[in-house]
């Protein structure tokens, strides 16, 4: 069983992961950077991933330019940062937890815990507090796959609770929950039963629930409003994105063809939607008669055990034994295969229209060199891609042209975390905790490289004058005018 890898690894970090009191981006969606001394969802102000107005270091370390550093439970989602908060997830045994910490001491303001309400199998590339929070600079929202939708006051009592699922992912859930006024939104894309749903953020009560196409996903949706018209939620599903009104759920646009593995979250530029998906040509998976080679007892489907000496295989199994009966089928195999084989790369999208846009509004498509999780980011006009293996591309965000490509020397391996901006900086952490900072630009230079020496996954976060790293153990924050 020959398996592209780097599809199969879940989009956690981005974590796995749409706004907190709503900031400028919702009368005016640009990807330029913006001041802004909160950082409320995963990748920041509606998941750009840029924050700007205050200076941030280009080097540091355990002990230069640290602010504090706290040990945390683990958990790969990311911190979210209210004015004086930093809002995290993380689950120990039977407990989902959430904590609040204070943001300029790091000391732990209060925990809650709560007790999951089934068990779900999971992959181990994956945990049950992967989705990063959210937070209205007051409460905070988060989603865990083994419970549901759960809101916290500022004293860590719980406000409500909506429980969701239970979920059927071989890969377990990536996406995170986004916020716009007082509607909390969430998708919930799995391989049967998808649905994307929004929900009062007040009560916890349901405001509107829509079916979407089954099969695996693993984005966090982001808010867009237009000029002359309703606030859309973006989604990028298997195969599609999808624009949905926020008041009432309507599906108003969409455009397939776009990749079956989508990860991370839908980048708003000033008039493009710009979205990433692993799938395809038929390269990615072979035909079924070429699994059928390792079939010992010839009853025409491929066993658990007929493949347990490739450890690659046997780890990712069950992604295609969907009744999880121990044998995959033609069906089966045939059904995975043929949904990777309609698409895939980076695809820039026009931002207008209704309906079908798919053969209207798709302005470019870049299919070498993407990165399997980490999502783009265009920060001072100029997008930003790190794909696996430490190469650093620079794009043209209006047209993709390919303005610069090269690798972090210090850093050739696999990335989790997406990449952030703010003070003409580009920060890249690697799955090793290995630091990458670029001189903003469209020939972009390396400013330095330091090494935190502990595994990361989760996407920093940037608020004010310091970035916010978790690495599996602790939580570190970094400033200019740290000591």
């Amino acid at each position: 069983m020959k398996i592209k890898t780097s599809v199969l690894v879940i989009a956690i970090a981005l974590s796995v992961v749409a706004e907190s009191s709503i900031y400028a981006q919702q009368s005016k969606q640009t990807s330029q950077p913006m001041p802004t001394n909160e950082w409320p969802q995963f990748r920041g102000p509606n998941g750009t991933g840029v924050a700007d107005g205050f200076a941030l270091p280009a080097e540091f370390n355990a002990t230069k330019n640290l602010a504090w550093k706290v040990p945390v439970p683990f958990a790969r989602s990311s911190p979210v940062v209210t004015a004086d908060r930093i809002f995290l997830t993380a689950s120990e045994g039977d407990k989902l937890i959430t904590l609040a910490l204070d943001r300029k001491t790091g000391k732990v303001l209060w925990r809650s815990d709560v007790v999951r309400a089934r068990h779900m199998p999971i992959y181990k590339a994956n945990d049950a507090a992967a989705p990063s929070p959210v937070s209205d600079g007051k409460n905070v929202f988060a989603f865990f796959a083994e419970l549901g939708l759960i809101s916290y006051g500022p004293d860590g009592k719980e406000r409500w609770r909506a429980p969701l699922g239970p979920f059927n992912s071989f890969y377990g859930m990536g996406g995170s929950p986004v916020l716009a006024g007082n509607t909390l939104v969430m998708v919930c894309d799995q391989r049967t039963d998808s649905f994307i749903i929004a929900v009062d953020a007040r009560s916890g009560k349901e405001l509107w629930k829509k079916n979407r196409p089954n099969y695996e996903a693993y984005s966090t949706p982001a808010i867009y409003k237009p000029k002359d018209g309703p606030a859309q939620v973006i989604v990028v599903g298997s195969n599609t994105v999808d624009s949905y009104s926020l008041d009432k759920g309507e599906r108003l646009w969409w455009v397939s063809k776009i990749g079956s593995y989508p990860k991370g979250v839908p980048l708003l530029g000033t008039d493009m939607v710009y979205v990433m998906a692993d799938g395809g040509d038929e390269s990615f998976l072979p035909p079924f008669e070429e699994m059928l080679k390792t079939d010992t007892n010839k009853d025409q489907k491929v066993q658990r055990e007929e493949v347990k000496s490739n450890a690659e295989a046997t780890d990712h199994f069950g992604w295609v034994d969907a009744n999880n009966d121990g044998a995959i089928e033609r069906a089966e195999w045939d059904f995975v295969r043929n949904s990777t084989t309609s698409g895939h790369g980076l695809t820039a999208v026009r931002l207008t229209g209704q309906g079908d846009l798919t053969a209207s509004n798709v302005v470019w498509s870049v299919k070498k060199a993407y990165p399997s999780i980490p999502a783009p980011l265009i920060y001072r006009g100029v997008m930003y891609l790190m794909k696996e293996g430490g190469i650093v591309s620079s794009l043209d965000p209006a047209s993709g042209k390919v303005l610069k490509q090269g690798r972090t020397p210090d850093a050739l391996e696999e990335y989790y975390a997406s990449p952030v901006a703010a003070d003409g900086k580009v920060f890249m952490v690697s799955a090793s905790g290995k630091v990458t900072v670029l001189k903003a630009d469209a020939q972009w230079e390396i400013l330095a490289m330091n090494d935190l020496d502990e595994e990361v996954w989760a996407t920093p976060a940037i608020a004010g004058g310091n970035l916010y790293i978790r690495t599996r153990s602790a939580l570190y924050s970094f400033g200019a005018n740290a000591k």
